[in-house]
Protein backbone atom coordinates (compact mmCIF):
# COMPACT_ATOMS: atom_id res chain seq x y z
CA UNK A 1 0.00 0.00 0.00
CA UNK A 2 1.50 3.36 -1.02
CA UNK A 3 2.19 5.93 1.65
CA UNK A 4 0.22 9.19 1.57
CA UNK A 5 2.04 12.00 -0.25
CA UNK A 6 2.55 15.27 1.63
CA UNK A 7 4.38 18.49 0.83
CA UNK A 8 7.61 19.50 2.58
CA UNK A 9 5.66 22.10 4.56
CA UNK A 10 3.14 19.49 5.69
CA UNK A 11 6.03 17.20 6.66
CA UNK A 12 7.63 19.86 8.86
CA UNK A 13 4.26 20.68 10.40
CA UNK A 14 3.69 17.00 11.23
CA UNK A 15 7.14 16.66 12.82
CA UNK A 16 6.55 19.82 14.88
CA UNK A 17 3.11 18.58 15.93
CA UNK A 18 4.63 15.33 17.26
CA UNK A 19 7.77 16.75 18.87
CA UNK A 20 6.20 17.63 22.25
CA UNK A 21 5.31 13.94 22.72
CA UNK A 22 8.98 12.88 22.53
CA UNK A 23 10.81 12.18 25.81
CA UNK A 24 13.76 14.35 24.72
CA UNK A 25 11.63 17.33 23.73
CA UNK A 26 12.70 20.74 25.04
CA UNK A 27 10.16 23.58 25.12
CA UNK A 28 10.44 25.74 22.01
CA UNK A 29 12.13 23.09 19.87
CA UNK A 30 10.94 23.26 16.28
CA UNK A 31 11.94 22.18 12.81
CA UNK A 32 11.79 24.47 9.76
CA UNK A 33 12.48 24.44 6.02
CA UNK A 34 15.61 25.99 4.50
CA UNK A 35 15.81 28.66 3.25
CA UNK A 36 13.92 30.01 6.20
CA UNK A 37 10.88 32.15 5.33
CA UNK A 38 11.29 31.19 1.68
CA UNK A 39 8.74 29.55 -0.53
CA UNK A 40 8.07 25.88 0.12
CA UNK A 41 8.99 24.91 -3.45
CA UNK A 42 12.43 26.49 -2.95
CA UNK A 43 13.23 24.40 0.13
CA UNK A 44 16.61 22.71 0.01
CA UNK A 45 16.60 21.10 3.44
CA UNK A 46 15.57 21.32 7.06
CA UNK A 47 17.03 22.70 10.26
CA UNK A 48 15.86 23.22 13.83
CA UNK A 49 16.04 25.69 16.66
CA UNK A 50 17.02 26.45 19.32
CA UNK A 51 20.42 24.88 18.86
CA UNK A 52 20.83 24.91 22.63
CA UNK A 53 17.84 22.60 23.13
CA UNK A 54 19.03 19.67 25.20
CA UNK A 55 18.71 16.41 23.25
CA UNK A 56 17.07 18.29 20.38
CA UNK A 57 18.92 16.21 17.80
CA UNK A 58 17.51 13.01 19.29
CA UNK A 59 13.93 14.31 19.38
CA UNK A 60 14.14 15.71 15.85
CA UNK A 61 15.85 12.68 14.28
CA UNK A 62 13.57 10.08 15.85
CA UNK A 63 10.42 12.05 15.07
CA UNK A 64 11.71 12.75 11.54
CA UNK A 65 12.26 9.01 11.04
CA UNK A 66 8.72 8.17 12.24
CA UNK A 67 7.05 10.70 9.96
CA UNK A 68 9.27 9.63 7.03
CA UNK A 69 8.14 6.04 7.51
CA UNK A 70 4.47 7.06 7.27
CA UNK A 71 4.55 9.57 4.40
CA UNK A 72 6.19 10.25 1.06
CA UNK A 73 7.34 13.86 0.78
CA UNK A 74 7.07 15.62 -2.54
CA UNK A 75 7.38 19.23 -3.64
CA UNK A 76 4.73 18.29 -6.21
CA UNK A 77 2.15 16.18 -4.32
CA UNK A 78 -0.23 16.04 -7.32
CA UNK A 79 2.28 14.14 -9.50
CA UNK A 80 2.76 10.39 -9.49
CA UNK A 81 6.18 9.10 -8.45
Amino acid sequence: MPKPVISPDEFVNEVNRRLPDHDCYTAGLQMFLLPRNGREEDAIGIDWEPRTARNGVIAISETHRQVSAEFTVSKYPGRRH
